[in-house]
């Protein structure tokens, strides 16, 4: 992967390089021309739900000095006065600890502040534009900010000639089906968005005389952590299928390729090699289950799953599958030669599901323990895995613990009627705060997690009472309580708190507070030996 030299590279050269790259992930973002000042921002744009969103551009690498977080702080001042819905730093920096803290601030002061994108950000997107870290890397600074302003040109010009360039691509890609009686032609795109000719075979029976071969030799280093991964990832693609491989020029010697006539690449040497064995569909599906067994053999959970694609290679092939929520995914690999089968399982939480898809995925996995062992069950095959081969599986305390919050959120919905997917950021604290609500939806009194209260005072009188020794009984009613979970929100009707209170924490300045404005907000301790609760309802205590 070709990495960005941000040390190397100017600092004006570095910001057009990020906002390049703003430009391509964000079709509706413009540049700003700084001259004269960018006003807290090097890109705007105005998305699809009509939001203004502000993106300011720094060349820092290093960590943020004080001096450059006053540099942000100013811009953040500066971008203010456009009113935006949401700011975005972009700067090549992965934040620390205190860095963390400060940033953090800064979103208690300017409610629009939104995301850091820092250096692991911007080289995981990078790696998907290689073309543009290159030419940062051959590029003078000019020459790359004048690649910026005149990409957006590019784009609207392409978007005026779209119905000449469809009518052109329909008639090109019917005279490509003509070119070979045994291959067709598709246009496509590589991953750097440069165009490519996908060559596609019509039957499965073409004659030996007229099939691609490709010759040479694929080498990769032994000193080389990356090469050992492609490697593998190679040598597994060609004795079992169904993975992708892109092999650059450094991987590839003496490589000539032999095709028909007609297509026209016959000793060509390829500067990449694209390796990706189809993946053909299973119909009708193979049904499956895989089962979890504790150290008797006794099994413990178990989940159906389909298989409905396969793959082949030189050496065996591979049924891949998944449960009906998708939350699992499987691979069956069967290594023909060493009479082997090996069975891997991913765990890929379902995006926007309801709390309750969640959940048996996450009972299967907390019982996943130490000793035990996971069984696959097919007509005809039969593996077991004391150690399953498995990615982004959680330990079994955590994901019993997450099972019962879902458990919880998926009991919630149904006691109030609303249904909703997993809010974005839900945690374990929230899930608390579902446990209390339950709990108040069945009657029950929930102490109160705090060890002060602040009551407003509007008659003078009260003091007397609130001065005087011993303990306070104060209730509180309330028309309504919300609980907000993401962009939710659950309103549980009128409540009530009853706080046992012990002493009054500020009691000279609430009454000079009174004694200027007519009321005062007291503060008081609670009580530790008795417990205040909340409940539902609008009736007060006796």
């Amino acid at each position: 992967m070709v990495e960005v030299p941000w040390g190397r590279l100017s600092p004006k050269a570095c910001e057009a390089l990020i906002a390049m790259l703003v430009l391509r992930l964000r079709p509706l973002a413009f540049p700003v021309d700084g001259t004269g000042g960018d006003g807290g921002r090097d890109l705007f744009e105005y998305a699809e739900n009509g939001e203004l969103i502000n993106y300011e551009v720094k060349s820092f690498t290093g960590r943020m000095t004080p001096g450059r977080r006053n540099q942000v702080r100013d811009s953040l001042i500066s971008t203010a006065r456009h009113q935006p819905d949401h700011w975005d730093l972009m700067v090549p920096i992965d934040w620390n600890p205190a860095e963390i803290t400060w940033f953090e601030g800064l979103r208690a002061e300017f409610p629009f502040v939104r995301h850091w994108r820092g250096l692991g950000w911007l080289s995981t997107h990078f790696a998907a534009y290689p073309d543009l870290v290159r030419y940062s890397l051959s590029s003078s600074s000019d020459e790359v900010l004048r690649m910026i302003s005149e990409s957006r040109a590019e784009r609207d010009g392409l978007m005026r000639g779209v119905p000449d360039f469809a009518e052109r691509l329909a008639a090109l890609t019917q005279l490509a089906q003509e070119v070979s009686p045994h291959y067709s032609l598709r246009p496509s795109a590589a991953a750097d968005g440069t165009p490519a000719i996908e060559i596609v075979p019509k039957t499965r029976h073409i004659p030996p005389e007229d099939l691609i071969t490709l010759t040479g030799r694929v080498s990769f280093r032994n000193d080389d952590t990356d090469h050992a991964l492609l490697k593998d990832r190679f040598e597994q693609a060609v004795r079992f299928g169904g993975e992708s491989v892109q092999l650059t020029a450094e991987h590839l010697r003496d490589f000539t390729v032999s095709a028909p006539a007609e297509l026209g690449i016959s000793g060509a040497v390829p500067h990449s090699l694209s390796i990706e064995a189809e993946r053909q569909p299973i119909d009708p599906p193979l049904r499956a289950s895989f089962v979890v067994r504790n150290e008797s053999g006794i099994p413990v959970a178990s989940m159906p799953l389909s298989f409905t694609e396969r793959s082949t290679g030189t050496s065996g092939g591979c049924l891949y599958g998944s449960d009906a929520p998708g939350t699992f995914t499987a691979r069956l690999r069967l290594d023909i030669p060493a009479s082997r089968t090996q069975f891997k399982i991913t765990f890929v939480p379902p995006d926007r599901a309801l709390p309750s898809v969640h959940v048996p995925a996450l009972r299967m996995m907390s019982r996943m323990l130490p000793g035990y062992s996971l069984d696959l069950v097919m007509p005809g095959v039969h593996a077991s895995a004391p150690a399953p081969e498995a990615d982004r599986l959680m330990p079994p305390d955590e994901a019993r613990q997450w099972a019962d919050a879902f458990d919880d959120l998926t009991r919630l919905q149904s006691q109030t009627g609303h249904f909703f997917p997993v809010p974005d950021g839900f945690t374990l604290g929230d899930a608390r705060e579902v446990k209390d609500m339950l709990a108040l939806l069945n009657g029950e009194h929930v102490p109160l997690q705090a060890s002060t209260v602040s009551v407003n005072v509007i008659r003078r009188e009260a003091f007397d009472y609130l001065a005087a020794d011993g303990r306070y009984r104060l209730a509180a009613r309330y028309d309504q309580l919300v609980h907000v979970f993401g962009d939710e929100r659950i309103d549980l009707g009128p409540v009530v708190d009853l706080v046992y209170a012990e002493r009054i924490l500020n009691l000279m300045e609430a009454l000079k507070q009174f004694d200027e404005t007519g009321q005062a907000t007291v503060r008081l301790r609670m009580a530790k030996d008795i417990a205040s609760v909340r409940y539902l309802g609008s009736e007060l205590p006796d």
